[in-house]
C-alpha cells in the first residue's frame, strides 16, 4: 500500500511541474501583450527545485520497496523533511508568488 501511495504521489508532483510549465509559456506571452516585467523565468527554477524533491519522492518510494538495502538515513524524518518537504514547499511559494502577480487581474476583475 505504500509504493502505490508513493507512486501516486509522484505522478502529482509530476503533475505540479507540468502544470507550471504551462504556466510559464502562458505567463510569458500574456506578460509580452500586457508589457510586465519578465517574472515568468521564475518558474523555471521553480520547476527545478520540485524535481529536486520528485527525485528525493522516488528514492524514496524505491526505499519502500527494499528497505533492507537502503541506508539508515534514508529512511530518517529529517531527510524526507530537508530534501522533499522543504524544496517542494519552496518551490510552490515561488510559483504561487509568480502566478498572483501574472493572473491575480482574474481574481480582483469586476464586472458591474
Amino acid at each position: 500500500m505504500i509504493i502505490f501511495s508513493s507512486i501516486l504521489g509522484s505522478l502529482a508532483t509530476i503533475s505540479l511541474l507540468v502544470l507550471f510549465f504551462i504556466l510559464a509559456k502562458l505567463s510569458k506571452r500574456f506578460g509580452g501583450v500586457v508589457k510586465m516585467e519578465p517574472i515568468y523565468w521564475f518558474y523555471y527554477p521553480a520547476m527545478g527545485i520540485m524535481g529536486f524533491s520528485l527525485l528525493t519522492q522516488l528514492i524514496v518510494a524505491g526505499a519502500n520497496i527494499e528497505p533492507d538495502n537502503v541506508p539508515p538515513i534514508i529512511q530518517n524524518a529529517w531527510f524526507l523533511f530537508s530534501f522533499y518537504y522543504l524544496p517542494l514547499t519552496i518551490g510552490l511559494t515561488i510559483s504561487a508568488y509568480v502566478t498572483w502577480r501574472y493572473w491575480s487581474w482574474l481574481v480582483t476583475e469586476h464586472n458591474l
